[in-house]
């Protein structure tokens, strides 16, 4: 290339560099807003609260979590019933108490710095029960790998009955035993960045908790009405273990105000903002803070009637192996355990239907 020519390249690019401004745009700020996730059923241990706040924009954590929260529900009969905080945000009553259907219950928090928030009331209406549910192993190519995604899909079947108006709701848990309490890093030299890891075993008897997340499987008999739902799809469970694969599938009924509430969610979540997605909807709850109702708050508060049922997924049935996840080896004896801490996520307590 001739010298004349580089010349002018390198001008060409100082005059390019020179026009580049950067852009600062002005971020909002907004005033966190709470975050209520709540439900009371008529089974013992279903009933819970989430409280949460949510981040500013330019903040890259999860939403912050609202401890030392007093949290009650009301029914329409004065009854009134706290609830405690068992971990950092989650509120729960005495594990044998539930609601009762055919009331309204209210929920009421106050928070630490005397914000008071309330809900409208919601009604415990029945739910009908599950006539079967079964499990069908499936495999598919993850597309651009080699590799398969193996799992067991689960389905269920139930009666609607005649009278009109009724709304479904699918969720479930999973309980596992944990190979660990705790994982924690040893370094392989003194002034070393490298580490090892190793597994803690649990002090007593422990069960790792797995809630439904992101999940909002619901329904209504608008359609079908009187008639049966079949092969409704509940969950796939992972095929990581010949080990059984105990879950609890929970079906509950919404009042109408729930069910489309959920079902405008359900919608933004899946909206992927094409060009001909219809525009989000303005989400609006049913909580609102006392004394001053423009403030923006964010979540439900649901009541609902509950059929369980536990399941035991047989692993060992797959044709093919399981895609194992290994683990780190066990702390060398003699090494200490780590007691099982009550929280959202893990409990001490067996699960009802347990039986290993």
């Amino acid at each position: 290339m001739k010298p004349v020519s580089l010349l002018l390249i390198f001008v060409l690019a100082g005059l390019l560099c020179q026009c580049i401004t950067p852009i600062n745009p002005d971020t909002r700020t907004l005033p966190p807003s709470l975050v209520v996730d709540g439900l009371v059923t008529d089974q013992p241990g279903r009933s819970r609260v989430s409280l949460s706040l949510t981040a500013d924009y330019t903040a890259t954590s999860l939403n912050y979590v609202v401890q030392g929260a007093a949290v009650f529900v009301t029914d329409n009969t004065d009854q009134r019933t706290a609830f405690n905080e068992i971990s950092p945000g989650f509120y729960q009553p005495d594990s044998s108490w539930r609601g009762t259907i055919g009331r309204q219950y209210t929920l009421h928090v106050r928070l630490s710095d005397g914000r008071e928030y309330q809900s409208k009331p919601e009604l415990i209406r029945p739910i009908a029960s599950i006539d079967s549910m079964y499990v069908e192993y499936s495999q598919q190519l993850k597309y651009g790998t080699d590799t398969y995604d193996k799992g067991f899909d689960v389905y269920l079947d139930l009666q609607d009955p005649a009278t009109p108006n009724d709304y479904y709701r699918w969720s479930w848990v999973h309980y596992e035993i944990p190979q660990y309490c705790k994982i924690v890093k040893i370094p392989v030299c003194g002034n070393c960045l490298d580490h090892l890891e190793f597994g803690m075993s649990c002090c007593g008897s422990c069960w790792d908790i797995v809630r439904y997340q992101n999940l909002i499987n619901i329904t209504s008999d608008q359609a079908i009405n009187g008639n049966r739902i079949s092969r409704r799809s509940i969950l796939r469970t992972p095929f990581n273990s010949y080990s059984t694969y105990y879950v609890e599938i929970e079906q509950q009924s919404l009042t109408k105000e729930a069910y489309e509430y959920l079902a405008t969610l359900k919608d933004q979540i899946q909206n992927t903002g094409g060009l001909f997605d219809a525009a989000p909807a303005t989400l609006v709850g049913n909580m609102s803070r006392v004394n001053d109702p423009e403030e923006r708050v964010l979540g439900y508060f649901g009541a609902s009637a509950m059929t369980i049922r536990p399941l035991y997924v047989d692993r060992r049935t797959a044709p093919t192996y399981p895609d194992v996840i290994p683990s780190p080896p066990p702390l060398p004896q003699p090494a200490p355990c780590e007691p099982c801490i009550e929280s959202a996520i893990r409990t001490g307590k067996k699960p009802i239907w347990w039986r290993y």
